[in-house]
């Protein structure tokens, strides 16, 4: 197969996400698809520097298995992380509900695993099916999970006591998970599964505090 086939097949994901999302999400528009997709492949920018110019320093090469976990972390985890909640304040946010900007959030996630999945192709990466199904998922779940809490910086919801707080700690399972990821993706077989496990856990997490937020606000929160 071409690279320039497999460079389409990047982009399935999204263009899927996208068909689905504008059908099945009240208050999802194509606009919102683009504009999602915009801020993902912006949010690229910062992150492809701290990786091919940061990580490439002597202090970050030739790790032991603990400097590699922490590596993955800071910059796995908390960089990209933090680079990708931040570009989500770019996301159209006024008269939208919560479900679509859900929905938005995913897709900017979604769209910067697609465009990273180029860049690995261009630079020879191999298995690169396996990372589009396993790397874009994380980055969109990921961005989910950073998506609730941005929303509800905006909008904060109701705990335990009557006061209302942003929920943070999506974001802060949102830079774990992406670290545990990339940790565990660098092995073979066996280990590699717990790649996997923290995927799913994105996903568990995602519906969980998606539950809460829906729960607090009542469906008014689900459409515009």
């Amino acid at each position: 197969m071409s690279v320039y086939a497999m460079m389409g097949l990047s982009f399935v994901p999204l263009v899927v996400f996208l068909v689905v999302f504008c059908l099945a999400v009240p208050g999802f528009k194509v606009r919102y698809g683009l504009a999602s997709t915009l801020v993902g492949l912006f949010s690229l920018i910062p992150i492809v520097v701290v990786q091919y110019f940061v990580l490439k320093l002597p202090d970050f090469t030739d790790h032991s298995l603990v400097e590699a976990l922490v590596t993955v972390m800071v910059f796995n985890g908390l960089v990209e992380e933090t680079v990708k909640m931040f570009s989500l304040l770019l996301l159209p946010h006024r008269k939208t509900g919560f479900g679509a900007f859900l929905a938005m959030s995913l897709i900017s996630g979604l769209a910067l695993g697609c465009f990273e999945t180029v860049i690995y192709l261009f630079s020879g990466y191999q298995n690169i099916q396996i990372r589009s199904l396993t790397a874009v998922a994380m980055h969109s779940l990921c961005g989910g999970l950073s998506g609730i809490y941005v929303w509800t910086w905006r909008n904060p919801v109701e705990r335990d006591g009557g006061k209302k707080v942003p929920l943070v700690m999506p974001f802060v399972l949102a830079v774990v998970l992406h670290g545990i990821y990339n940790f565990f993706a660098g092995f073979n077989g066996l280990f590699w599964w717990f790649s996997v496990v923290a995927i799913l856990m994105a996903a568990l997490e995602c519906r969980i505090w998606y539950r809460q937020v829906v729960e607090n606000g009542g469906k008014s929160l689900l459409s515009s």
